[in-house]
């Protein structure tokens, strides 16, 4: 489904300081795409880029659309997934200072006008652009900025600029600076234009068409790649005849039908000047680099002639967090302008990804175990934090007369990405190994045990997913990663997302390994018994309700005879003797980051619920400190009745199509649904039998 141009918005700023000296009413032209209440992305236009133009058409679009590109009279047509997507994002697209839509040296009235129209930089569109999202749309963050050339320049800006404001940043054919080759390339269409007889040094009464023509042929050599002129792509599948009418039609009508030539001088001025360490780093270009804290993806093209693979390769070597793919293509730079639709689609998809991957694993392995017969309807058990296949962790609903019976049911356990048995930082060779292992998603875990269920086991559908903890993190991702797989689902003391709550108490563990005196940033050459100890002791305070300890359960019935030997002996130990230190840390990450919404929606948690089709269990325990369970209280003239609300499952649940809710009645806290206890792994049996009828 195609979307619709929004119409074109104006800002007003007022008196607003550039560089150059100042404006006495700036303008900012923009565009608005889908709900504001959506994750933002903000998309700047390139040169030679209007609004009115649709510069941002090949990448917005509503899932998978046709994207059409003029090539002189004619057009092509190809179905495209488009990368941002206006039901997922807000997207707001922004006019250049001197493009002939925000103030131009064209649309402004003297004394400013033509000619006298003052410097404008890359940090005064970024500050006026601040303006809008923040005092015009009400926008506090933006999810990521993103352009092509000039706009991937605005990007690295954004980045610098306004760094707890931007997440992540995409440029696409730019840099961080304009290199001094790229300056000498942009002298040449300058000089072509002031050289020309009818510019008159910008005080021309009508169009400089020799000027306007001289720039266009001398920008055009520099837009595509040698190997393109080589096999005479500039006949665009046989629209243009020759060399000499692909010149006209496409290096210089565009600047003769649309655009001024005061206003390309002056835009021309910005991009030369560009350059990210001016803003605050003094020129230190490196330091400049090295501050930006969003995530980074860079897509360079292989045959770019103004901004060359190379200078990506040398700012991704200084920047903290960056991905760098290279566009393989012969379209030289306007490969990342939409000129050509295979090299689109590569960026789409780059850009898709960008937010759910930590990079690559060369030899990825899941870890599985199946029960029963593959004739049966197939069930899926993932396991959670400190659990492995090993351990038999999920034996405790796995048998005959227990919630999932092999006699019934194909049943598949999955070991996640980190957990030691599965692909992990302690069992991954180099490059990726210990401290170097990519950040995992629990989007990649359920790819990953889909290709074992269809590839390998031939499982056509899946009747139910079952998990408890980060395994209900699962079972929650699957219907909504693959949501005509999935029939329904169990989970067990667990949420859609990582709560806020939930992210800091995994903090606590986190910190006390990471501060450790011998768990060296993961670089340990022997076990880090201190910082595995600690990490064990923060952690084991959580894992049960408050009751239990007052009644000093963690006797376990005369097992230990004090509090100090139970930590010892059931979290010190049981960590030290079957986990490794980076793989607890890597699988916090996961943990810490799960959030069904990112997956498809852009954040939007309640959308992506009310996406889910599956069927649903959800039980929770009444005295999870993770997952909690609220109580309420009803005052009656004769008593006080306590209502239990699970808060992270009841706001599920007002969202969930079809779904139950039981809520575990116990002391347990959140191991309750782990089967630490036996009366409450009775009722969790009861209950997903009774939903499995």
């Amino acid at each position: 489904m195609s979307v619709q141009a929004p119409e074109i918005q104006y800002y007003h700023h007022g008196r607003f300081k550039v560089a150059g000296g100042v404006l006495p009413d700036a303008i900012t032209a923009y565009q608005t795409y889908g709900d504001p209440k959506n994750p933002c992305i903000v998309f700047p236009a390139c040169y030679g880029a209007k609004l009115t133009l649709g510069f941002q058409n090949h990448l917005v679009g509503e899932g998978k659309v046709r994207s059409q590109i003029q090539y002189g009279p004619n057009v092509t047509s190809n179905l495209v997934n488009k990368a941002l997507d206006p039901r997922n994002y807000f997207i707001v697209t922004f006019a250049l200072f001197c493009n002939g839509e925000s103030s131009s040296p064209s649309n402004t009235p003297s004394p400013y006008n033509g000619p006298y129209f003052p410097h404008t930089s890359y940090e005064d569109n970024i500050r006026a652009q601040y303006s809008v999202l923040t005092k015009g749309l009400g926008v506090d963050k933006a999810f990521c900025a993103l352009g092509f050339s000039m706009g991937g320049q605005q990007a690295y800006h954004w980045a610098v600029m306004y760094p707890e404001f931007v997440e992540r940043i995409i440029a696409i054919c730019s840099s961080a600076r304009t290199s001094p080759h790229n300056r000498c390339v942009l002298e040449g269409p300058k000089a072509a234009m002031l050289a020309s007889k009818d510019y008159d040094g910008g005080h021309y009464t009508s169009p400089p068409q020799h000027g306007l023509r001289a720039f266009g042929r001398v920008m055009c050599a520099w837009m595509y790649g040698q190997t393109w002129f080589r096999q005479q792509r500039y006949t665009l599948n046989g629209n243009y005849s020759d060399l000499e009418s692909f010149m006209k039609g496409e290096g210089e009508a565009n600047w003769l039908q649309n655009w001024d030539a005061n206003d390309m001088m002056a835009l021309l001025d910005t991009w030369q000047n560009g350059d990210i360490s001016q803003v605050r780093d003094g020129g230190d270009y490196k330091k400049a680099l090295r501050s930006i804290s969003a995530k980074v993806l860079l897509l360079p093209a292989r045959t770019d002639l103004c901004f060359p693979p190379e200078d990506s390769q040398i700012e991704a070597s200084y920047l903290q967090d960056v991905k760098l793919r290279i566009i393989d293509t012969d379209w030289g730079h306007n490969a990342g302008g939409g000129a050509n639709i295979t090299d689109v689609e590569f960026v789409s998809a780059n850009i898709r990804e960008f937010k759910v991957t930590g990079g690559i694993l060369p030899d990825a392995v899941t870890a599985y175990q199946t029960y029963g017969s593959s004739n049966n309807p197939c069930i899926v058990f993932p396991t959670c934090y400190g659990a492995k296949l090993a351990l038999g962790s999920q034996d405790y609903l796995i048998g005959d007369d227990k919630a999932l019976d092999p006699c019934k049911y194909f049943i598949v356990t999955f070991a996640l990405f980190c957990n030691g048995e599965s692909s992990s930082p302690s069992n991954t060779p180099a490059p990726y190994n210990g401290a170097y292992f990519p950040s995992v998603s629990y989007e990649d875990n359920i790819r990953a045990q889909h290709a074992v269920l269809t590839k390998l086991l031939g499982v056509q559908k899946i009747f139910c997913v079952v998990g408890f903890s980060m395994g209900g993190q699962q079972s929650y991702h699957w219907p909504v990663v693959f949501p005509d797989f999935v029939e329904r689902f169990v989970v067990i003391c667990s949420s859609a997302r990582t709560s806020f709550h939930n992210k800091c108490f995994l903090e606590g563990p986190k910190s006390a390994m990471l501060a450790s005196k011998d768990y060296a940033d993961g670089h340990y050459t022997t076990t880090p018994q201190h910082g595995i100890r600690a990490f064990g002791r923060v952690y084991s305070a959580w894992a049960y309700g408050q009751t239990w300890f007052r009644e000093h359960k963690y006797l376990m019935n005369g097992e230990y005879p004090d509090l100090n030997s139970f930590i010892r002996e059931r979290w010190e130990a049981r960590y030290l003797q079957y986990w490794d230190a980076n793989d607890m840390i890597a699988l916090l990450s996961t943990w810490q980051n799960g959030d069904i919404s990112k997956v498809q929606d852009g954040g939007n948690y309640e959308k992506a619920l009310s996406s889910i089709k599956a069927k649903a269990l959800l039980m929770p325990s009444k005295t999870d400190l993770y997952f909690p369970v609220r109580l309420s209280l009803l005052f009656t003239a004769k008593r006080i009745l306590i209502f239990e609300k699970p808060e992270d499952s009841q706001n599920e649940l007002s969202h969930l199509k079809d779904a139950k809710l039981h809520v575990i009645n116990t002391v347990w806290g959140h191991v309750a649904g782990g089967g630490a206890n036996p009366s409450d792994v009775e009722f969790i049996t009861a209950r997903i039998l009774e939903f499995l009828k």
